[in-house]
């Protein structure tokens, strides 16, 4: 689900019964299994208590304590959490009591469940439905969920359309999981992709796609449908309506595509990449641009694989993906998820041990990872539009000079993150003579510590180099360091483990503790002439 920085389930008992019969998706005599399949003992992450779920999804859907609503006239701003949080919700629905289960199920509930939505969810006037292609967009003409225009239903269905054709066709990746064989009054008529237009910013929400039905003989992959805006307003949401709709449409759909892979993955790998594809679908919109500044090209020490409800990081985080675009194309996001299926063939790993296996082969994650860390101090140098970028943050400057030759900074840094210090020669440190000596020292290898350095030189050009730390954890390196030639010299201390305790509810990969945080870094430099 989109948002800025900072109900698909609901069974009847007798369509609990019936579902489980039914076919369901891409897999040829896959069938739908009922709510009440007993699912994986791997769990989906940090807050999957189902009590804590259930209020979680109450809280995202702008309902009950906690939740944020829109004032009149006031913009959406910084949203809420719908996707993962229903996600959450699907997965926490088997072990609910009885009452619990019958809300979580309306809140799980398509918009055209209308009055026996009992949480208020649903439309309160007969819908009608505008479908071609592979798409089905449904609204109503009065009340406040109506659209402000049968136009505008036509757009929203063109651009989904387009949207589909290019993740599934021009991207590769597989389609959604079809809802041909429910039952029509449970699957918005026909087999197509279903679309709801509702009033949602009141709720903070610009949209979200829902996981529903899971397929029989795979309790990892589910179909799913989408919710989006009425209308996008500009007042509302800041942008032209059409934009706003593009990269909305092609982030939640990607979430769709995802739950054919497996939706109950990890959150950062859901939202990040379904963040990076905007950047695929609709390039000149740059919405994504504002997720920057609390992702890793801005905030190296928080890890990678973090998914941060306060700050959003994950969804900054897309420039990781976009990085490895550039590097090898976007093919590469693709091989990841593909590694990452809990389908026939595909690869059944969570998401950074199927990152780190398709890496194995293009150099490993580990430098990759730190050339990563590098670039982002500057941005403009590496990425198509990394001037419009933030670049990293640095802990400190280490300024030498004639009478301090010799500063040091101690840091510590988490998994799969950086922390930067820079290194900057006095003015009277003129003569091409002098030199700059950096010796680093680390963690034990089991942590994978990497280093890179920059040098920035007068004009604006960056010389690069990477650095492994030996067994005993210490790595050196010897710069020019002429303050008539150099600007400065930037240090990236970058942790690339990838190892962790699974299974611990914890918000990183595979729910679990992070072995090696906390590491011990060392910069100290010295300046000196060189005879």
């Amino acid at each position: 689900m989109r948002r800025r920085p900072a109900t698909p389930l609901l069974l009847s008992a007798t369509l609990v019964t019936v579902a489980a019969t039914l076919a369901l998706g891409s897999t040829p005599g896959a069938a739908a299994q009922s709510s009440g399949a007993r699912l994986s003992s791997t769990p989906a992450g940090a807050g999957t208590d189902p009590d804590e779920a259930l209020a979680a999804a109450r809280t995202a859907l702008g309902l009950g304590d906690g939740a944020q609503s829109r004032g009149p006239g006031q913009p959406v701003g910084e949203g809420n959490e719908a996707t993962m949080a229903l996600r959450d919700l699907r997965v926490a629905l088997p072990q609910l009591g009885a009452e619990q289960r019958r809300e979580g199920e309306a809140l799980l509930a398509r918009p055209t469940d209308g009055g026996d939505d009992p949480v208020g969810q649903g439309y309160d006037s007969r819908s009608k439905k505008l479908c071609s292609g592979n798409v089905c967009v449904h609204y109503v003409t009065k009340g406040a969920d109506r659209p402000d225009s049968q136009k505008w239903v036509r757009t929203t269905l063109q651009v989904m359309n387009k949207v589909w054709d290019f993740e599934t066709g021009t991207l590769g990746y597989r389609k959604p999981v079809s809802d041909r064989s429910l039952p029509q009054g449970k699957n918005g008529g026909n087999g197509k992709f279903d679309v709801y237009l509702k009033e949602l910013s009141g709720q903070r929400l610009y949209g979200y796609c829902a996981p529903e039905y899971l397929v029989k003989g795979n309790k990892r992959l589910a179909n799913g449908y989408c919710v989006l805006d009425d209308d996008f307003a500009r007042a509302e949401y800041g942008r032209k309506p059409l934009d706003t709709l593009r990269v909305t449409a092609a982030h939640e759909f990607f979430h769709a595509i995802q739950f054919n892979y497996d939706y109950r993955e990890d959150r950062w790998l859901l939202e990040s990449t379904a963040t990076w594809v905007e950047e695929r679908f609709a390039d000149d919109v740059n919405d994504n641009r504002q997720y920057l500044p609390v992702g890793q090209v801005r905030v190296p020490d928080e890890p990678l694989d973090i998914f941060s409800t306060t700050f959003g990081r994950h969804y900054g985080n897309w420039a990781w993906w976009e990085f490895l675009t550039q590097k090898y194309g976007g093919g590469i996001v693709r091989s990841v998820w593909k590694q990452a299926g809990q389908f026939k063939g595909a690869g059944r790993d969570y998401s950074t041990r199927a990152l780190t296996k398709v890496l194995a082969a293009k150099g490993g994650f580990s430098r990759n990872y730190a050339r990563f860390a590098a670039v982002n101090n500057n941005p403009a140098a590496f990425y198509p539009e990394g001037a419009s970028w933030p670049s990293a943050a640095r802990i400190a400057n280490l300024k030498l000079s004639k009478d301090a030759t010799k500063k040091s900074q101690a840091t510590t840094v988490d998994h799969m993150s950086a922390q930067n210090v820079d290194v900057t020669p006095a003015a009277e440190l003129k003569d091409k003579a002098w030199t700059l000596r950096l010796t680093l020292d680390g963690p034990a290898a089991a942590t994978r510590p990497m280093a890179a350095v920059l040098v920035q030189n007068k004009k604006g050009a960056w010389d690069e180099r990477l650095l492994e730390f030996n067994r005993k954890g210490r790595a050196r390196l010897s710069v020019p360091f002429s303050a008539r030639r150099v600007d400065a010299v930037t240090v990236s201390l970058v942790n690339t483990s990838t190892s962790f305790d699974c299974w611990e509810d914890q918000a990183y990969s595979c729910a679990g503790i992070a072995d090696h945080d906390a590491a011990p870094f060392q910069v100290t430099a010295k300046a000196f002439k060189d005879k």
